[in-house]
């Protein structure tokens, strides 16, 4: 089975707390995509509880990566989403930062607005977008945005609305291994084997191509679901909050230099690494 096109331009999904401060792997990497000397940072904080906190943290580290300009946009309203003021920041950045929090507050309060018009169409110029937790959940067209993780395998428990729609075919799921999400995306796939699921660690992310791949970046592990083969599922005949049984699942575990096809459905395994 092959999948859709996944993206049409520059994305790095990050699985959250990602190093702000010591070595901060995954943040110069994401400097390095901008591949831009005197590059524009906008930082997005909406998804947060402590979006001045937040702002601050994400200004420290950008300066410290050599930022020409930083600018934190902290939009709790949907008011603000549709304020000139709050636009024109984006429109000659280099890279957008959406940092973590709850990603029901990102679409909640950016979906359908101008600043979300600003956003695509950076996007669609080649600037890059860049998010953390929440915010890379958002990315995709279909995000999770509740669901505990004991109950992943428990059909209705995980909880789905539109994302952003960066992408298409992928549930990203972040703080993955720190948090046993692994059921809530087989869940997910099991319902549309169409779809892939991308669950990211912390301090780890993946950097999607735009022509079909990723590649994993950071110190901690991706874990791809893959429904392609999926054959018998108990989905269709149980009831809700009942326990689903699903057969040939594919589960892949990545790290830093592995990537993943979405087109062709395969791991993508470094120069070096390949079996003899």
């Amino acid at each position: 089975m092959k999948s859709k096109s996944i993206s049409q331009g520059r994305l790095i999904a990050i699985g959250g707390n990602e190093d702000r401060v010591n070595e901060l792997v995954v943040l110069r990497r994401v400097i390095q995509e901008v591949s831009e000397v005197d590059y524009k940072v906008v930082v997005i904080t909406t998804a947060s509880e402590e979006p001045e906190e937040r702002g601050e943290e994400y200004r420290q580290a950008f300066n410290s990566l050599g930022a020409a300009r930083i600018e934190i946009l902290n939009i709790s309203e949907r008011v603000q989403a549709n304020d000139d003021a709050c636009v024109k920041p984006l429109e000659d950045v280099n890279l957008i930062f959406i940092a973590g929090g709850d990603q029901l507050r990102l679409t909640t309060i950016l979906g359908g607005s101008k600043v979300l018009d600003a956003i695509q169409n950076r996007f669609a110029a080649g600037a890059l977008i860049a998010g953390t937790s929440a915010g890379a959940a958002a990315f995709s067209s279909t995000m999770i945005y509740e669901g505990k993780s004991e109950e992943g395998l428990f059909k209705g428990r995980v909880l789905t609305t539109p994302g952003f729609g960066f992408v298409e075919n992928i549930v990203f799921d972040t703080h993955f291994m720190d948090r046993g999400r692994i059921g809530r995306l087989m869940q997910i796939v099991t319902t549309n084997p169409t779809y892939t699921g991308v669950g990211i660690g912390e301090d780890s992310g993946v950097l999607l191509k735009g022509d079909g791949t990723v590649e994993v970046i950071g110190t901690g592990q991706v874990i791809i679901v893959d429904g392609s083969d999926i054959g018998h599922s108990n989905i269709l005949d149980i009831e809700e909050g009942g326990g689903i049984a699903v057969e040939n699942l594919r589960i892949h575990s990545l790290v830093s230099g592995y990537g993943y096809d979405f087109k062709q459905r395969r791991l993508l395994i470094p120069t070096g690494n390949a079996d003899d």
